[in-house]
């Protein structure tokens, strides 16, 4: 047994407009001498810092590609409606990082994904309706951040009396998901807008503050529910025997994250 993908979210769960990292309140373990730890004490320790790692992301950086995660055209003949994704980070609209590790090949016509990753497929993304016959149309290449379950260990019996073992998975593999979306993620509009407005907000403010040396404080950018950060856009040929081009594809829709590094560079380059 190599790997099992973790179990999805239902679609009660991702299909809403709440935002666990808006409302939810952070709790770490305390721990006391003659305490009884359980694996619920442990999972909570490490959810108290990756939901603190989130928030850091999100407020403090933001989201979208921070590098690399480019499609291009894929690399043999006779790749119908394929594309290569090459390696690169993403932080995604809730904060957590997906790193494309190697170049994996997507088909856009069945989703599959060579080499494939362990993860399971989102169960409520956006949807679209197919074109029609000899009708080119527009898609959305994205990934999100997926986890699955790894390197089974015997577990042996609660009781006595029993000589059977179970299994249990010890590691969760971070590990993320391609998937062709037919419309833009709505975190692109929420995101797109609220910068529109801080954008405004700060011309305005720009010539106040060289006298007053203050600037007006930012609102919390708004909560997003779905997990999708778009890598490319794809005009997908007529006809699902053709190849897709590097004319086909454009970038038109990624969302960059410039790194503190890439900020500094750019800043000194500017005359």
């Amino acid at each position: 047994m190599a790997h099992v993908e973790a179990p999805p979210e239902t679609a009660a769960d991702c299909c809403t407009d709440c935002c666990s990292l808006c409302s939810c309140t952070l709790e770490r373990v305390r721990y006391f001498p003659r305490q009884l730890l359980t694996a619920d004490d442990m999972r909570t320790e490490q959810e108290y810092f990756r939901q603190r790692l989130r928030r850091h992301n999100r407020y403090l950086h933001g989201w979208g590609i921070v590098c690399g995660a480019t499609v291009e055209s894929a690399p043999v003949a006779d790749a119908h409606w394929q594309v290569r994704v090459c390696p690169g980070l993403v932080i995604s609209p809730q904060g957590d990082e997906a790193a494309i590790d190697d170049c994996v090949l997507l088909d856009l016509k069945t989703g599959m994904v060579r080499p494939e990753p362990c993860t399971v497929a989102w169960p409520c993304p956006p949807v679209g309706a197919m074109p029609a016959a000899n009708q080119r149309a527009t898609v959305y290449v994205a990934v999100r951040y997926a986890e699955c379950q790894t390197r089974a260990v015997r577990v042996p019996p609660a009781g006595c009396g029993c000589d059977e073992l179970d299994c249990e998975y010890s590691r969760v593999r971070d590990s993320f998901e391609l998937k062709v979306l037919w419309t833009l993620p709505d975190s692109y509009a929420k995101a797109k807008q609220a910068d529109d407005a801080w954008c405004t907000t700060a011309a305005g403010a720009a010539a106040n503050a060289r006298q007053t040396h203050t600037w007006p404080t930012p609102p919390c950018p708004p909560c997003a529910h779905d997990p999708w950060v778009v890598l490319a856009t794809v005009l997908l040929p007529a006809s699902d025997k053709t190849d897709i081009v590097a004319g086909d594809i454009s970038p038109k829709d990624r969302r960059a994250l410039l790194s503190t590094q890439a900020l500094q560079i750019a800043l000194a380059c500017v005359p």
